[in-house]
């Protein structure tokens, strides 16, 4: 799907493609405009990726891993 997505939107026609996600990254990668719904469908915001991250990208997300202590017998 991404391959198909990718090639309309590089042929920059008079098109539109609706594509539903949690993933911001996905979202940026396959899109020029977002848009954020809620309650089932009303648009909260609309506009470019960084319009958005403007917006509402108060936060980070940390992935953080942890290595377990060795074990020294004990």
């Amino acid at each position: 799907m991404w391959s198909v997505i990718a090639k309309l939107n590089k042929r920059r026609e008079k098109c539109a493609v609706i594509l539903t996600t949690h993933s911001m990254e996905e979202a940026e990668a396959l899109g020029s405009k977002l848009g954020i719904m809620v309650k089932g469908g009303q648009f909260r915001c609309y506009g470019s990726a960084q319009h958005i991250k403007n917006k509402y990208g108060t936060g980070f997300e940390v992935e953080i891993k942890i290595k377990p202590l060795e074990s020294d017998g004990y």
